[in-house]
């Protein structure tokens, strides 16, 4: 894995402005939140824009025409989050269970499942992985009709300001 120094804007920016073709023709609003414009952390920038590009995808999946998606970054005493939220119905609780059992290591894809959704926990594992590389996880925050929020969340040592 390489280490490079990346601004939190500059990835998020970058995964945005390449999934934003995408959202555009799915009738969806995706942007970049970002507050703090001096984040910075180090890790893979290629495994990490990979990460954010996952969410974002599993987010569109969740997000009707006319909805919208925004990429930010959140602070808390002992971590830094990558998050991407969604306007819409939310996750319904059995997908956010399965969503949760990858999360925490189960990497089950089912014959009975549809196929996209087996393509979008793989995809969601994907995003744990490089999480992992970088010692931090993914979450899923959602209520069902509120929408959902999923996140890389990384210990404040891998993150700084400049």
């Amino acid at each position: 894995m390489i280490r490079d120094d990346i601004t939190v804007r500059s990835l998020i920016e970058e995964c945005v402005e390449f999934k934003r073709p995408l959202a555009k023709a799915s009738g969806i609003v995706l942007d970049a939140d970002i507050k703090d414009s001096r984040a910075s952390l180090q890790g893979d920038r290629r495994l990490l824009r990979a990460a954010v590009s996952n969410l974002i995808d599993a987010a569109m999946k969740h997000t009707r025409y006319g909805g919208h998606v925004a990429v930010g970054h959140e602070a808390s005493h002992d971590r830094d989050s990558i998050t991407v939220t969604y306007s819409g119905d939310g996750i319904p609780y059995d997908e956010l269970c399965e969503m949760q059992d990858i999360f925490c290591r189960s990497n089950r894809v089912h014959e009975g499942d549809s196929q996209e959704f087996n393509r979008r926990l793989i995809g969601l594992s994907i995003a744990r992985d490089v999480a992992d590389l970088h010692s931090g996880r993914i979450g899923v925050r959602s209520r069902e009709g509120k929408g959902a929020t999923f996140s890389i969340h990384l210990p404040r040592y891998c993150m700084q300001a400049v």
